[in-house]
């Protein structure tokens, strides 16, 4: 019978049918006392018309009910109303198995914590006694939330006819397809995933469901069924005499589940798995054998012995039964003999490296910054860290989807205590912390310099730090909070630029350091350790940057774009033996910052590819309806675009090794390098009239200002001298005054007029950070980015008198604010990458349109810098885009589990 909406079943009001199998129909329904919702599972009417059979039901269901357990569907009980028997049963929202599965294989780290949740699910029910007998994957639900729950535990026991016990009914297949249903349409199985005991019609218990646990994890697996055909006798005769294509198998499936799968589907009983719980071991990896033999980890000597008479004993009763095999042979037994058969029966075996690529995009993505290490990993290898626009986010490997810690600012320069229990981070100037579970950030301490160049949390609660102010080197501050103390300072006279990527040695004492080098090459950069009692330093590696210590006695550094590793005496601080190259490509930041961290587990995350330095970058137009025309540059690393006012040129930071300025001419398509100097230089800004570039170079020392003529002739004028970092933002429209961005304990912006004296004023100074300013062409408004809020926003005030009023102008965040040519719309990004719009409304004070977004695309962030330009006429953008192509490229992390392993083969330790 069918049931319409609104029917009544006791307290229970019907909303929806929602499946129909052999065992009934299955509706969404209201508990109107309980204000729930619940799923109704209508039984097959021949059950209620046996009162014998359905008394035996209802102790049935009453078991099942006692099943308690995250992973089981629950039931609530049974109704009966107006002759309808019905089962009350938990509803479970989400895609079963079946419909995932047809999506296509399940990728190893998202089908382990399915499997092993199932597995929980079946040992709680075997413990009680109870067997599934319909295990597949129509009968597991996904919940979003990650959590599985097999749905119908042992309905097809407590469904039986009365005369089950006698007939063995049990044990008969009956399949779902009209040719093989019973005469009241119970399901006692399905084909594909009935053990063969089950197809034979013999008895069975819990490992029937092993078998159908084999069958479900190896259809995960490969998105193939393990026993398959077109009949449903094709199947019956599959399951009995074929085995699966085990060749289908992904290559990442560990050596152990492996064998523990095939003994899943084993066909003889008596050979296949007894026990849910061993599968569910080796499912958490609990068979894999560990590096090193007893001895070396410590283990209990009892403990040992016992594991060895136990393997003598294996190995007697192996060699024993040989014997009976062959009849009358003589078997002597030597101490050599049994040592060995023990040595072969109990041999560590080196783990299997396992790589798996994570795919981060959209509101996910992986954000490069260009200047930090952009991921962490907790020192248990289980989760890894990494920046996604202004939030970090932390992916458990055991997970499909990873969480986000938000309300951060604008973090950067990610790195996790020791206990894995706190993520370290800098907003600005600000190094702070939060819970790797989430919670309101802490502040730690102020930094000096404009951001963070690594920090490495050390066991003694404090952290080591460096920052990009070349006064100082490495710093070191309470993780709890306080004042910093530095620890070293750059030699100018050996050619140090800044120490930078501090990575503490175990035990906290010594930590490797990078040696940034006066003409700013990362070629150039060394790799040195600091011995923190005494204070002294010296240089391991010539060449490379960004260090840190792993296990194995190696040191794994950056460069020229690859991972690199050494051998290292960690005793008497020196390496040894010829760096040998470990992976290819990883991305590199313009410093040095490698985009790779390695557990104390021997679990390495990295970013393939090449970022930072030399990243493969494009320039393209974007209209407003999102069409793009790739400009015919070469791919290099661009950064700050800014288009010449007279729209015939685009000056472009390059941040590779050089890290020059370079003009882009349109008409000509040709690509001039402007700037030459072995400083660093970057954030061009033109003249109103075009004739003039502004630049920040790093070349007399710190961050100052320079200008030159834009064809490149004449001579390089300085316009400021001081220690604090200075960055040009604006001009003012008459092309008098310009804007500069200040960097000392916070942001600021400065008002310096371009005719001597050249005495940078405050114009907006407070305790939280601006930057990304902007003066619109009619000279009336000031915009910038400001992270008052605590986290960024774009503000207007009025122009020059800035103390006359203040409008937040984004409602959800927004970075990088730019005026459309004729001073009508204001644009800026958002968080997510897309670009933001408002429109002015005439008026003597700000009015400004709802924010609208303009494009849905991600563009390149450069820093703190903006990373877009617009045409003169408005009608299209300049963006920076990742690679070659019209799409900004995704950026992947890659894990690889167990690396260890293979660093000692590649570079044998001393």
């Amino acid at each position: 019978m069918t049931l319409s909406p609104g029917t009544r079943l006791g307290v229970y009001e019907v909303t929806e049918q929602i499946g129909e199998g052999g065992m009934g129909q299955v509706y969404r329904a209201t508990d109107t006392k309980l204000k729930r919702q619940v799923a109704i599972k209508i039984l097959p009417p021949s059950l209620g018309a046996d009162h014998e059979r359905l008394a035996r039901f209802q102790r049935e269901a009453e078991v099942l009910a006692s099943l308690n357990h995250p992973n089981i569907a629950a039931i609530y009980g049974l109704e009966e109303s107006n002759g309808v028997s019905a089962l009350v049963m938990e509803l479970i929202e989400g895609d079963d198995l079946s419909q995932r599965i047809a999506r296509g294989a399940i990728p190893l780290d998202e089908a382990l914590p399915i499997a092993k949740q199932i597995a929980y699910a079946l040992e709680a029910a075997h413990e009680q006694g109870i067997i599934h007998r319909d295990l597949k994957p129509a009968n597991i639900k996904l919940r979003s939330d990650g959590t599985v729950k097999v749905l119908d535990f042992g309905l097809a026991k407590a469904l039986e006819p009365a005369s089950a016990a006698s007939a063995n009914v049990t044990a008969s297949p009956t399949i779902t397809s009209p040719a093989m249903m019973t005469d009241v349409g119970v399901i006692l199985g399905t084909a594909a995933y009935m053990s063969p005991e089950q197809a034979r019609g013999k008895a069975v218990d819990k490992r029937a469901d092993i078998w159908a646990f084999g069958c479900v994890l190896y259809e995960m697996l490969t998105a193939r069924r393990a026993f398959a055909g077109e009949e449903v006798s094709d199947t019956l005769a599959s399951l009995l005499a074929r085995e699966p294509d085990w060749a289908l198998l992904p290559a990442t499936v560990p050596p152990v589940l492996d064998t523990y799968l095939r003994r899943c589907l084993h066909k003889e009983p008596r050979q296949r798995i007894h026990d849910i719980a061993d599968v569910r071991l080796a499912l958490e990896g609990a068979f894999e054998p560990a590096a090193g033999n007893a001895g070396s980890q410590g283990q209990d000597p009892a403990y040992v012995h016992t594991q060895v008479d136990a393997a003598v004993a294996s190995v007697r009763r192996m060699l024993g039964r040989r014997l009976a095999l062959v009849g009358a042979a003589t078997l002597v037994i030597g101490g050599a003999s049994v040592g060995t058969a023990v040595w072969w029966t109990m041999r560590p075996a080196s783990p299997r490296v396992l790589r798996t690529e994570v795919t981060t995009a959209g509101a996910t993505a992986l954000s490069i910054s260009g200047f930090d290490r952009d991921l962490a990993i907790t020192p248990d290898g289980s989760r890894v860290v990494y920046r996604s626009n202004n939030q970090l986010l932390v992916r458990a490997l055991d997970q499909l989807e990873p969480y986000v810690l938000s309300g951060l600012g604008a973090p950067r320069g990610v790195f996790v205590s020791p206990d894995g229990q706190w993520v370290g981070f800098f907003d600005g100037t600000t190094m702070k912390r939060v819970a790797l579970t989430g919670g309101p950030p802490l502040t730690i301490t102020r930094i000096d310099g404009n951001g963070s160049r690594g920090a490495t949390w050390g066991p003694d609660g404090t952290i080591v730090y460096a920052t990009d102010a070349a006064s100082t080197g490495l710093q070191r501050v309470s993780a709890a909070g306080g004042d910093p103390t530095v620890l070293t300072k750059p030699n100018r006279e050996r050619g140090e630029a800044d120490h930078l990527w501090p990575e503490l040695l175990p035990g906290g004492q010594a930590v490797l350091f990078t040696i940034s080098a006066a003409t700013g090459a990362l070629d150039n950069a060394q790799i040195a350790v600091s011995d923190l009692k005494t204070g002294t330093s010296k240089v391991l590696v010539r060449g490379g940057h960004h260090a840190h210590y792993v296990p194995t006695g190696h040191l794994v550094y950056g460069a020229g774009g690859t991972l690199r590793a050494v051998a290292f005496d960690r005793n008497r601080l020196e390496v040894a033996g010829t760096p040998v190259v470990v992976v290819e490509q990883v991305v590199t930041s313009v410093g040095g910052a490698v985009d790779a961290a390695v557990a104390a587990n021997g679990t390495m995350v990295y970013v393939p590819g090449r970022g930072g330095p030399g990243a493969a970058r494009s320039l393209v137009w974007v209209d407003r309806m999102g069409r793009e025309e790739r400009v015919p540059t070469p791919l290099r690393a661009y950064s700050f675009p800014r288009i010449s006012p007279d729209g015939t040129r685009v000056a472009l930071a390059v941040m590779d090794q050089e890290q020059d300025i370079w003009i882009w001419d349109f008409a000509r398509e040709r690509l001039t390098r402007f700037t030459f100097d072995p400083g660093a230089d970057q954030y061009p800004l033109w003249s109103p009239d075009s004739r003039r570039l502004i630049f920040a170079s790093t070349r007399a020392g710190g961050s100052n200002l320079f200008w030159q003529a834009a064809d490149g002739t004449g001579a390089v004028e300085q316009l400021t001298e001081g220690p604090n970092l200075r960055l040009p933002v604006a001009m003012t429209p008459d092309g008098t005054r310009i804007i500069i961005r200040e960097v000392g304990q916070q942001d600021d912006l400065m008002l310096m007029p371009l005719q001597p004296p050249r005495r940078p004023q405050p114009l907006v100074q407070t305790k939280f950070g601006e930057r990304n300013a902007e003066i619109a062409p009619d000279g009336r408004w000031l915009v910038y980015e400001s992270n008052e809020s605590g986290r960024e926003e774009i503000y207007v005030r009025p122009f020059p008198d800035v103390s006359g009023g203040r409008w937040q102008v984004s409602t959800g965040g927004g970075r990088m604010p730019l005026w459309s040519r004729n001073g009508q719309e204001l644009f800026y990004g958002s968080p997510d990458g897309a670009l933001m719009g408002v429109r002015m409304e005439p008026g003597p004070s700000w009015r400004s349109s709802t924010p609208a977004r303009i494009l849905q695309r991600q563009f390149a962030y450069s820093g703190f810098g903006r990373a877009f330009d617009i045409a003169p006429d408005g009608r299209r953008f300049l963006m920076i885009r990742e690679g070659g192509g019209n799409e900004a490229a995704p950026q992947n992390l890659v894990v690889v589990q167990n690396w260890l392993e293979e660093l000692k083969r590649l570079v044998p330790p001393n």
